[in-house]
């Protein structure tokens, strides 16, 4: 067999590479339809992922490392981030790394690889590599059904799979259809997303928009300020064409947004698959895998902000405006007057709606030269997706503009005509196309065996093209487009394609001499042609040392790469509403002298507060005229595998890696400029800061804040694993027969993860979480009792995710802020019935009905990591399963 992390066909099951096993019976016990909610819960994994729970946050976003909402679910080993976790099915890519559309009840096993895998696999494999191995051999038919619903009777999601196949002496075929449905679970129905909640000294509070219903107006310095007492307004009754309609602005005018976005996105799932293969001689067969997947899914946010920055202007002489005074972009010198906020209630929600197609099919020719040992294999893989977003009810700028100079009342917006609103599209088309041939086989034998070589080469191009309606294209200048400034976003097309040559061979230097059972020499090498990048070489070393039979000592040393993506170098600009601190609040004369880059035009006495939100641009880096380098590096793993003869049936596992990058790519937060500029005020970072001149309504104030993708520094990270496998032995008691049990057991325990950003100092963000890397916590855990008797089985499942400590990057609290762990207990229970060939199974997830800890509004809109925790709470499910 070829192991997941090695070219090389063998049989042994333990070697140099840390590989983690799901069989199809642990993926099925969890109960949950989707895979990517299942995999997520592996210790390995943290950080940025992505799965249902992920709401839209609007807007035309093409990268999907900057959305949520899309149904979407993908994995993020070692905290590193899904673009650094490759997911494979049978050792090749998909067009679409989503592992939902991966057709479940055809999974023979999950490989999980937390090391550098480049030489095996190519760019991506830095983190590790998910590597789903399908079945072969299915024969007859299988019908399975499932339902569940949380104890709070919602959040109900329900499907179907149905697998036919047979095999024969020249082949095998099966296919199927795989259906699943998820309803979608407001934020108002837990109490932990009910309200958007900040922190501050004076303790916690449930604040939201200054963009209300009712409205607000801010008001320039003068006589209308003196006459209120207050520079910020609100309506208070009346239609608002009335001075004396309105009242000033509190805190408690706050409008609840989170109330409108979902803790769990609808989403309806469909997919097709067909796999085959045929023996053509007794030295050749073809072989083809083909799938179709279907998605259909929506988030949800709460009616349109809107304010004059959007473009809109009131006319001072307009006859609903009771100021007298021009109310248009403060941000602007030429707008000498006030600024006006409101939420356009009467449109409806914010509705973004996503339809995605995937397509994949790998197929080609494999044998074996002659009757010797070496084999080979030809394929294409050829994937496209095609992405379809569609915006419902955000703002018409034109259309608002003109309803305004018609007569419309803007300050009572319910009374406005629906020409208001306008619903934009956004399609993005992927495609990925490779050709690849490999030979392996022994090439001479050494006292201690045959000496083996795996080598290949390959063809990959990739294409992106990103395409919007003209109502939602961008203007650089203005920041503006025919709809409100969050929906505006720029076309984006670009392909790249590599030319890569590879090759593994393992070395067996001693074979059953004293003190070594067995020792092998694992070396691979990999040298791809990026268009976009250039040459690298990367190459790998790696030690297997069996002293004697019961211990397994291994060690690995693999240089790793990562070509920049089609999103990281292509994406066009588009608008993003970040929440950042300025550092330049309440600043002396001399303290602004010292910051003029950072600072520039920014006045004594200058304060937003806390938790502001601001505007930035995000852009690819060759869109922006950057020529992005590949992230460089190298992965450590040094392990043991111990499994005593003295205890059958046991097995243990302890690895301690590392894993350090230079030349990290990510998109660049507005935070993160911020702190760079205030650490170095000639930075090159103080260049993306755009403050409003001096001469305008509001000097100094964030105008927007460019956050391209850019080479951003060095990261570094290393920890522990600690896997237990126990078969524990059957005990026979007689007349009572206890069963049979098996314990698992998987834990990580992250030591560091360094970030070094220019012009700062390095940063560990180990036990942290994080908006721009999220929860990197120390300790993770799992322990899983699986129980079969006869018909029965059973299992328990408890998962532990450790204490962190939530940085302060938003709030005015001193220091940062420990937050506790959790603990997720499931259950399940199933039986078989042998006369009708059925399986029914049930279960409880979240059996405590495990709160997620709170976060508050940092970088998310439900005050919780939605990518690590439970959102639900208690969840009851059932399957039954007919065989025939």
């Amino acid at each position: 067999m070829v192991v997941t992390g090695s070219l090389i066909r063998r049989v042994d099951a333990e070697t140099a590479s840390p590989v983690v096993t799901l069989d199809s019976t642990a993926l099925a016990n969890n109960g949950n339809p989707t895979l990517g909610n299942v995999l997520q819960a592996l210790p390995s994994f943290s950080g940025l992922a992505t799965n249902p729970s992920n709401n839209s946050n609007g807007g035309g976003i093409a990268s999907p490392t900057l959305e949520g909402g899309d149904g979407a679910s993908r994995l993020s080993l070692r905290g590193l981030g899904f673009t650094r976790t490759l997911m494979l099915v049978d050792g090749q890519r998909l067009a679409n790394p989503d592992l939902n559309m991966i057709p479940s009840n055809m999974i023979e096993r999950v490989d999980v690889l937390a090391e550098g895998a480049t030489t095996a696999y190519g760019s991506d494999a830095i983190g590790g590599v998910a590597n789903f191995i399908l079945r072969k051999d299915f024969s007859g038919g299988e019908l399975s059904i499932n339902d569940g619903v949380s104890s709070h009777g919602d959040g109900q999601r329900h499907g179907a799979t149905f697998t036919v196949g047979a095999s024969g002496e020249q082949g095998n075929i099966v296919g199927g259809i795989n259906y699943n449905k998820y309803d979608p679970v407001l934020a108002s129905q837990r109490g932990y997303s009910s309200h958007q909640y900040y922190l501050y000294s004076s303790g916690l509070q449930a604040e939201g928009s200054s963009n209300i219903p009712a409205g607000k107006v801010t008001l320039p310095a003068g006589a209308l300020q003196d006459q209120f007492g207050c520079s910020r307004l609100t309506r208070g009754s009346g239609s608002g064409s009335s001075l004396g309609d309105y009242r000033c602005f509190t805190n408690a005018d706050y409008y609840n947004y989170n109330a409108y976005n979902y803790i769990q996105t609808s989403q309806e799932r469909t997919s097709v698959f067909v796999l085959g293969n045929y023996k053509i001689s007794d030295s050749l067969t073809w072989y083809v895998d083909a799938f179709y997947n279907h998605t259909d899914s929506a988030g949800q946010d709460a009616p349109e902000p809107t304010s004059t920055g959007d473009g809109w202007t009131i006319a001072a002489d307009n006859p609903n405006n009771p100021f007298g005074i021009a109310f248009c972009n403060t941000s602007l010198p030429s707008c000498t007057g006030g600024a006006y906020n409101t939420r356009l209630t009467g449109a409806g929600n914010r509705l973004h709606t996503y339809g995605t197609n995937t397509y994949d099919v790998i197929t080609g020719l494999r044998g074996n030269f002659g009757k010797s040992t070496w084999t080979w294999d030809l394929n294409v893989d050829y994937g496209h997706s095609e992405r379809v977003q569609k915006d419902y009810n955000e703002l018409n700028v034109a259309g608002l503009q003109a309803a305004i100079d018609a007569g419309a009342n803007i300050f009572d917006q319910t009374t406005l005509p629906t020409s208001v609103t306008d619903n934009p599209v956004y399609s993005k088309n992927n495609s990925s196309k490779q050709v690849s041939f490999d030979a392996s086989g022994e090439l001479w034998d050494l006292p201690a065996g045959a000496v083996q070589l795996s080598a290949g080469a390959l063809y990959r191009k990739e294409q992106m093209d990103y395409q919007v309606t003209s109502d939602a294209i961008l203007d650089p200048e203005t920041l503006n487009c025919g709809i409100a400034a969050e929906g505006c976003a720029s076309p984006g097309r670009g392909s790249f394609n590599v030319k890569e040559l590879y090759a593994e061979v393992l070395v067996p230097l001693l074979s059953d001499a004293p003190f070594a059972k067995s020792l092998n020499l694992d070396l691979g090498i990999r040298s791809s042609d990026y268009n976009t990048t250039g040459t690298t070489t990367n190459k790998k070393v790696a030690i297997e040392w069996k002293p004697f039979d019961d211990l397994l000592v291994r060690g690995t040393v693999s240089q790793v790469f990562r070509a920049p993506n089609l999103d990281e170098l292509y994406d066009g600009l588009t608008v993003l509403n970040p929440t950042v601190t300025d550092p330049c609040q309440n600043l002396s004369a001399a303290q602004l002298a010292q910051h003029a880059n950072l600072c520039k035009n920014v006045p004594v006495g200058y304060s937003v507060g806390y938790a502001a939100q601001i505007t930035a641009l995000y852009q690819g880096g060759a869109a922006a005229g950057t020529r992005l380098r590949p992230e460089q590096g190298k992965s450590f793993d040094f392990g043991l595998v111990y499994s005593p003869s003295w205890a059958t049936g046991l097995s243990s596992t302890l690895d301690f890696w590392r894993i350090n990058l230079s030349d990290y790519l990510q998109a660049v937060s507005a935070q993160t400029v911020l702190n760079v500029c205030a650490a170095d005020d000639a930075s090159p970072y103080c260049a993306y800061i755009n403050r409003n001149p001096a001469n305008s309504a509001t000097p100094g104030a964030l105008y927007y804040i460019y956050t391209p993708e850019v080479n951003l520094g060095n990261l570094s990270t290393s920890g522990i694993d600690f896997n237990v496998n126990y078969v524990i032995p059957h005990f026979d008691l007689g007349a009572f027969d206890p069963g049979r049990f098996k314990l698992t057991f998987n834990s990580t325990y992250t030591s560091t993860y360094r970030i070094g950003m220019p012009g700062t100092a390095t940063q560990d963000y180990a036990g942290t979480y994080s908006a721009q890397f999220g929860n990197i916590a120390r300790w993770r855990g799992s322990v899983t009792l699986n129980w079969v008797r006869g018909n029965w089985n059973a299992q328990w499942q408890t998962r532990y995710i450790g204490t962190f400590t939530l940085l302060n990057a938003y709030y005015d609290v001193p220091g940062s802020i420990p937050r506790a762990s959790a603990t997720y207990d499931s259950i399940k229970l199933g039986y078989t019935v042998p006369a009708i060939h059925m399986t029914f199974d049930v279960g409880v997830d979240n059996l405590t009905n495990r709160l997620p800890p709170l976060i508050y509004q940092n970088g998310v809109n439900y005050n919780v990591d939605t990518a690590t925790y439970d959102t639900l709470g208690r969840y009851y499910w059932a399957r039954a399963t007919l065989k025939f």
